[in-house]
């Protein structure tokens, strides 16, 4: 091993502490505090409620990782990477800075190593049950998580409604669609469709005023339950949108199944990746989801394996955006 391969893993192995100090640096605004202008750190103390000795030493922290800077009079400014943790910059990265420390996310991938030995979700091993029911369980615990999928969720939405034809649909079902950001992105582009959004309760919070800020709520009904156990009626076409990963083989096969039983089409949403080769970032990707919920990326190869033990035949795919594919199935007689 050379010098820079020790330097490398050092930095790999200490990694966790750079998380931290990005995450306390988001959770107390101080990108914010410091975004009309340089600021004396016992200023920016204040501002956010710290004891300005520690908060001073998490600025030089920042300095050294790029975040601020330390001026010639002691004060500190942001730098173009700090602005990425306002909370309203282009392209902000403050709401993934501030999920990655809070407890149940920390003590989650703390349990990896069970994870690797007993093949349980890490996610339940720290906490007793999968991620979902737990966001369900444990008000206010997913909120910064749902914040986040629904502004992914958007940028989907606009590329699903351009992506598959829904002339021939009445009503669309979207089955774990969270506060229905893709729903209502689909039904605007759609004036003819109308729509169901089932999720569970924690999940659809917050789903009427989204749906009212699209101008859809009048086209659109909130079902506030467990997809995996009971679909509602009254759909013709069923969109699971970034929602197999986050389960097993069997139960994507069972969830396939009942959705094509019940509305005769399914389009499938999701991250599509060739695991020989992968770059880092999707293979970590790929980690989260075995540590949140045993769940997994797949290959296209993989999906069509799903559709088949289904009873389906996945009768069209077309890419939406960098790595997602849209994937649609019939019934095998029927394709």
């Amino acid at each position: 091993m050379t010098e820079s391969d020790g330097g490398a893993l050092k930095a790999m192995i200490l990694g966790y502490r750079l998380s931290q100090v990005l995450y306390v640096l988001a959770r107390l605004g101080v990108a914010d505090a410091l975004a009309a202008g340089p600021a004396p750190a016992a200023d920016v103390a204040e501002r956010t409620g710290c004891h300005a000795d520690s908060l001073l030493r998490m600025l030089r922290a920042g300095r050294a990782m790029g975040i601020t800077e330390e001026l010639a009079d002691g004060s500190f400014a942001l730098t173009r990477r700090g602005r990425l943790l306002c909370r309203d910059a282009d392209s902000s990265q403050w709401l993934r800075a501030s999920l990655v420390g809070e407890p149940w996310h920390w003590d989650a991938w703390g349990s990896l190593l069970e994870s690797v030995t007993t093949g349980v979700p890490a996610f339940e091993a720290a906490h007793g049950s999968n991620s979902f029911e737990f966001f369900d369980r444990t008000p206010g615990t997913g909120d910064t998580m749902m914040n986040r999928v629904t502004d992914e969720a958007k940028r989907r939405g606009k590329e699903i409604a351009e992506a598959y034809d829904f002339s021939s649909a009445t009503c669309l079902v979207d089955a774990g669609g969270g506060r229905g950001a893709v729903l209502a992105e689909v039904l605007g582009r759609h004036a003819h469709l109308g729509g169901i959004l089932m999720d569970l309760p924690y999940a659809v919070s917050g789903a009427a005023d989204l749906l009212a800020e699209f101008g859809v709520a009048d086209r659109c009904e909130v079902v506030a339950g467990d997809f995996r156990r009971d679909l509602p009626a009254g759909g013709d076409v069923c969109l699971l949108s970034a929602v197999l990963h986050s389960w097993d083989d069997d139960a994507c096969v069972a969830l396939l199944r009942r959705c094509l039983e019940r509305y005769g089409r399914v389009i499938v949403v999701d991250e599509v990746i060739e695991p020989a080769g992968a770059a880092l970032d999707t293979l970590l990707k790929d980690l989260q989801l075995m540590v949140f919920s045993g769940g997994r990326h797949r290959s296209l190869a993989d999906y069509r394996r799903l559709f088949a033990r289904a009873g389906a035949e996945l009768v069209r795919h077309a890419p939406v955006g960098e790595l997602e594919l849209l994937m649609v199935g019939h019934p095998a007689a029927a394709a």
